[in-house]
């Protein structure tokens, strides 16, 4: 699901979009880092039937609010609905602004943080 979903956001921030955590090298901006938060799998009488829910928060960071937004927006008009290889829905389930750094932190950093329900086979 991860390879898949990266691949759809190829187009968004300049393609620079990250899983867990941006590396230190990378200093260009906007970006978007991506975490599963958690994923259920169904379930039938014989077995699993080898799809899953996933839950996915989308972190877009940029140096400005208006640029942190825009790319928010480009992440969400490319999943929101989204239907197509293994995926059998892409839905945006919240979207916030929250500060860009963790308690003790300093940065200048915008950030906008969306949570996507994720229904894909899985892989």
């Amino acid at each position: 699901m991860e390879e898949a979903l990266t691949a759809l956001l190829a187009p968004v921030a300049g393609g620079r979009r990250y899983w867990g955590r941006k590396p230190q090298s990378d200093p260009a901006r906007p970006y978007v880092v991506m975490q599963r938060i958690d994923g259920l799998r169904d379930y039938h009488m014989q077995g699993a039937s080898g799809y899953v829910a996933s839950r996915v928060q989308i972190d877009c960071y940029g140096e400005t609010y208006t640029s942190t937004k825009a790319t928010a927006r480009a992440v969400r008009d490319t999943l929101s609905g989204h239907r197509g290889g293994i995926f059998q829905g892409i839905f945006l389930d919240g979207e916030r602004d929250l500060p860009a750094a963790d308690a003790g932190e300093v940065t200048n950093l915008f950030r906008t943080s969306l949570d996507f329900l994720v229904h894909h086979k899985e892989t």
